[in-house]
């Protein structure tokens, strides 16, 4: 079956390929189309962009906010919105500072504890406009041999609770939706069941604004495919499906997807949130 990769990490983030690579790679699997949804950026959009223009490829404006309450994780990606107001959006610019202040306190916890890491050089390897994250401490500590791969970085020293974490300002999830929704997006709540999310809290967020759930995902068994595909019939919200792709090797490009009318349902949603006509540029006519 055919349709749209709609969660589709690049090197403006904390992927492995650069997001016009992303395009092709997408176009030669036989997507119909896909989302770049870079963590807390839309930096990588203009390339993306530019090479699907240049091969005839459709391609959503994407992102996926990292937000958090009560100190659990609540992803959202936000779709079909105006990047340059993202961009300039005073909350995201303090969320891509506050990214390089904490890798600077990390690199110096590291350093207590006798990881010999060079800062400048993490902050270089993410681009001049990448999403900084963990990832590229993690990626360093490989390089540097102190870890045998991400995962171990993660579970042994930059997970939370773990000797090198150090939290960061993130944003709650209901601003999230107010950014995507004042850029004339529409929010789809990620993965809820990587989560552990109560169920009662996606009712709250549908009130706030919330206009789609993440169904089809990599890490979600059948048991949670059907437990959110009930929640979404239930409050009227479009499911989705995407990869999570980061890099080639842990889950492919295309694994999950959203089909064409999955994705006219959620522009059909967009529409009565923003109470605006959405443009089906990027919308295939047919049946899937």
């Amino acid at each position: 079956m055919a349709g749209f990769d709609m969660h589709v990490h690049s090197t403006a983030s904390d992927g492995a390929n650069d997001p016009a690579s992303l395009v092709m790679m997408a176009k030669e699997q036989g997507l119909l189309g896909m989302a770049l949804t870079d963590h807390d950026t839309v930096d990588g959009i203009s390339e993306a962009a530019a090479k699907a223009k240049k091969i005839d490829f459709p391609l959503i404006a994407g992102i996926e906010f990292s937000s958090e309450q009560n100190e659990r994780d609540v992803h959202i990606l936000g779709y079909w919105f105006d990047p340059e107001k993202i961009s300039a959006n005073k909350q995201v610019k303090d969320m891509q500072d506050a990214r390089y202040q904490r890798c600077y306190e990390i690199v110096a916890r590291l350093g207590r504890l006798g990881f010999d890491l060079d800062a400048d050089q993490i902050v270089a390897s993410a681009g001049a406009n990448g999403s900084l994250g963990r990832p590229h401490i993690a990626m360093a500590m490989v390089d540097a041999g102190y870890c045998s791969n991400i995962k171990e970085a993660f579970n042994k020293w930059l997970g939370r609770g773990m000797p090198g974490y150090v939290p960061r300002r993130k944003l709650d999830p209901f601003e999230a939706i107010e950014i995507i929704l004042s850029a004339d997006g529409i929010p789809v709540l990620a993965h809820p069941g990587i989560t552990g999310m109560p169920d009662g809290f996606i009712s709250v967020l549908a009130r706030a604004g919330l206009g789609g759930i993440e169904v089809y995902h990599p890490d979600h068994n059948f048991a949670a495919v059907r437990k959110y595909l009930q929640i979404a019939h239930r409050l009227r919200l479009p499911a989705t499906g995407g990869s999570d792709f980061h890099i080639q090797g842990v889950r492919s490009l295309g694994c999950r997807i959203t089909t064409v009318k999955q994705l006219s349902l959620l522009a059909q949603k967009r529409e009565e949130l923003l109470g605006k006509h959405v443009p089906d540029d990027n919308i295939p006519h047919g049946n899937i």
